[in-house]
């Protein structure tokens, strides 16, 4: 995965965060957005930066992972969360190997 797929999918991790009226995660979203797009690959010390970011927003008491999509109905809710999970878990696989 390039860092510009990594900073579209937090991108879109951040949308539909605020689509939940959850703003908490702006700064750190932000600032890995900006690491990332100012990193040339993914061995640097600001790729690092950001995938150290991640794995400490990810796994904190009220974390990244206690945000869910809250849709309309069962269904819809259900898919929602798939993407969302699916979104947050590619982003760990990816970081956690820093």
């Amino acid at each position: 995965m390039t860092n510009h797929e990594l900073v579209d999918l937090l991108k879109t991790l951040s949308a539909i965060y605020h689509r939940e009226g959850c703003f908490d995660f702006d700064a750190g979203i932000g600032s890995m957005i900006d690491l990332l797009s100012r990193s040339p690959d993914q061995s640097g010390a600001l790729w690092q930066h950001a995938a150290s970011s991640y794995r400490t927003m990810a796994v904190t008491k009220s974390g990244f992972s206690d945000v869910y999509v809250d849709a309309a109905t069962a269904q819809e809710r259900v898919l929602a969360n798939i993407q969302l999970d699916g979104i947050r878990q590619t982003l760990w696989e990816t970081f956690k190997r820093a």
